[in-house]
C-alpha cells in the first residue's frame, strides 16, 4: 500500500467489517463521442473481498447517443452495437474480483466482441496516493469524505474517499487508501466513477467467491502481446482482400489503461 498519509486520518480510521452494496454510474467519455457510454455497476464487498460488476449489456440507454444505437451482435455474454454509420462498441459481462488478504485483484478482458475473454490478475495494491491534508470534507452519499490524487498507467487522477464505510475498496481497480472510494474523476474528463446508491443494511453475511479460480490467468504487461497478436490477423486478412492496401495503420485500442502501444504500421 502505498500512500502519503495526514496524521489526522490515523487518529480517526476506525474498523469496519460491514457488508456493503455500492451501485455506481462508471462515464467514459471517448474520442469519438458517439462511443461514450455511462454504465450502470454494483460492487458487493464484505471484510475480505470486493467483486465489481457489470451485467446491463442489452441497455442502450447507457450510450450517451442512445437513440441511434442498434444491435448488430447479441450473444449470452457480449452484445455489439453501431452508432450512427461506422462506430462499433460492445458491452461484455464484466466481474472484477478483489481478494483483500492476499492483496490480489482478477478481472476479464477482451480486445473485440467476437474475440475469446482472457483473464487478468494483478496486484490490488498499485497507486501511489496523495492525500490532501488542506481541503475541507467533501460529502458524498451522507459520508464525509477526504480527496486523494495519483497519476496511473497515463492518467492524473482525484478520488474521494471514506473510512465510515470501510478501511479500503473501491471501483474497479481503485483501491489502496484508507477507506472506501466512492468517486474518481481523470483530470482529461476521460473518466468518472461515482456512487449513485449506498447500501449497508444487509442482514446476512455477502459470500463472495473468487469466479476465475480455475482459469488461467495472465498479467498485465501481456496485453500488450495480445493486441500485438490480434493487429497479425487484422493484417492477414485484409491482405488477403482484392486490391489489399500496400500499407496498413492501426491505432487503439482506445482505453483507461495505456498498453504501451501508439500507432502500428504494417508494410
Amino acid at each position: 500500500m502505498k500512500y502519503i498519509i495526514p496524521i489526522f486520518l490515523l487518529l480517526f480510521s476506525v474498523s469496519h467489517s460491514q457488508n456493503l452494496n455500492v451501485e455506481f454510474n462508471f462515464t467514459i467519455n471517448k474520442s469519438n463521442d458517439l462511443a461514450s457510454t455511462t454504465k450502470k455497476y454494483i460492487l458487493e464487498q464484505n471484510e475480505s473481498k470486493s467483486i465489481f460488476y457489470f451485467d446491463l449489456i442489452k441497455d442502450k440507454t447507457q450510450f450517451k447517443n442512445s437513440e441511434i444505437a442498434e444491435v448488430v451482435f447479441d450473444r449470452d455474454s457480449v452484445v455489439a452495437y453501431i452508432i450512427g454509420d461506422d462506430v462499433i462498441e460492445f458491452f461484455f459481462k464484466e466481474k472484477h474480483f478483489k481478494d483483500f488478504k492476499n492483496n490480489f485483484q482478477f478481472y476479464n478482458f477482451a480486445i473485440g466482441y467476437k474475440s475469446k475473454p482472457s483473464y487478468i490478475k494483478e496486484e490490488i495494491n498499485i497507486f501511489n496516493w496523495e492525500i490532501s491534508s488542506t481541503e475541507k470534507d467533501t460529502i458524498i452519499g451522507g459520508f464525509n469524505c477526504k480527496k486523494a490524487t495519483t497519476q496511473f498507467r497515463g492518467r492524473n487522477y482525484v478520488a474521494y474517499f471514506t473510512n465510515e464505510l470501510a478501511n479500503e475498496g473501491g471501483p474497479w481497480k481503485f483501491d489502496g487508501l484508507p477507506g472506501f472510494i466512492l468517486k474518481v474523476d481523470s483530470s482529461d474528463g476521460y473518466l468518472s466513477i461515482y456512487a449513485t446508491k449506498i447500501n449497508t443494511k444487509i442482514e446476512k453475511k455477502i459470500k463472495l467467491e473468487n469466479p476465475y479460480l480455475n482459469k488461467k490467468t495472465i498479467a498485465f504487461v501481456q496485453i500488450k502481446d495480445m493486441i500485438l497478436e490480434s493487429d497479425k490477423k487484422y493484417v492477414k486478412k485484409m491482405r488477403s482482400l482484392p486490391n489489399a492496401p500496400d500499407k496498413i495503420s492501426i491505432n487503439g485500442p482506445e482505453s483507461i489503461e495505456n498498453f504501451g502501444l501508439g500507432e502500428r504500421v504494417y508494410e
